[in-house]
């Protein structure tokens, strides 16, 4: 398969140096010059569990790619969306899906003013990346893909593209209830990225005290009532499940966020948290604690790029 990757953070580079490994066509696409000279000089150096792949990527601006797409995966940023799929309008031949596994919510509804939404698929990705330095990535192979077409209709071509995640050594999982599974991601990374970026902790350290267990709980709620006031169904007990698992496990992970506002870039808190309190007010809901969160990240990103 022929795939154009939009945005070489640590999951863009991840998946660039799975599918690529695994026999694909990959090209990524970036802006950030210090990310293109990287990874054109050195390619992608990934090291999952202690498995070091070292794989040359071409990338570039998207402008500069003219070939035939099949799949475009978008790996931006949410404050990014609509500029990225603007920029790679030009690569969307009849046959090409897009995908986007982004953070945040409302990325299939921009990229749905350049593609029509029946070649468009949307989900989650629950494995975790560290980017070490552009174009370096330490990940961990045990997450999962949880993904649908965007109209709800199963695609007869979603098959090739089950296939081709498996072959990558992915774990594939097509899931038709793939809104509430976004919704509950959201909620995840609202609660347990938004705590680590504001303490300037890892994982492991938020889950340390009550009072962090108490404030996940209680932004996971929130979450879930604005999840419902829209008809998502969401699993509250999964959503802490899931980041107690994470605080176990992966307890020196940094989030992207946090890896972000150490960098001193500009985080993903507006669609995070900042999609989930308009939300709120569009339905008239009190989200005291995930409101004072949100403000208080925004606050942080005073001043940044």
């Amino acid at each position: 398969m022929k795939i154009a990757i939009i945005g070489a953070g640590a999951m863009g580079c991840l998946f660039a140096a799975r599918l690529a490994l695994s026999g694909n066509t990959v090209r990524l696409i970036d802006v950030d010059s210090e990310t293109l000279e990287a990874i054109r000089t050195r390619g992608v150096r990934l090291d999952m569990a202690g498995q070091v792949d070292q794989i040359r990527v071409p990338i570039g601006l998207a402008e500069q790619l003219r070939e035939d797409i099949d799949l475009i995966l978008m790996l931006t940023k949410g404050s990014a969306t609509r500029a990225a799929i603007r920029a790679a309008r030009h690569l969307i031949a009849p046959q090409t899906r897009v995908l986007t596994l982004q953070n945040g919510l409302g990325n299939a509804a921009l990229i749905a003013e350049y593609v029509d939404t029946a070649y468009i698929l949307q989900g989650i990705t629950t494995i975790a990346a560290d980017l070490r330095a552009p174009g370096v990535v330490h990940g961990n192979s045990q997450g999962t893909i949880q993904w649908w077409c965007c109209t709800g209709e199963e695609d007869p071509w979603m098959k090739k593209l089950h296939e081709v995640l498996i072959g990558a050594g992915l774990t594939s999982c097509p899931d038709s209830a793939v809104e509430s599974r976004i919704w509950e991601k959201a909620a995840f990374n609202a609660a347990l990225n938004g705590l680590c970026t504001l303490l300037d902790r890892a994982v492991g350290a938020v889950g340390e005290h009550a009072q962090g267990k108490d404030l996940i709980e209680e932004i996971v709620s929130e979450c879930g009532s604005i999840a419902e006031q829209g008809g998502i169904a969401f699993d509250r007990p999964r959503v802490v499940a899931s980041i107690d698992h994470a605080i176990r496990c992966q307890a020196d992970h940094l989030p992207s966020m946090l890896q972000d506002r150490r960098a001193g870039r500009a985080t993903e808190v507006e669609s995070i948290h900042g999609a989930l309190v308009s939300t709120a007010r569009k339905h008239h809901l009190r989200v005291p604690v995930l409101e004072t969160l949100y403000r208080l990240l925004a606050m942080g990103e005073s001043g940044v790029a």
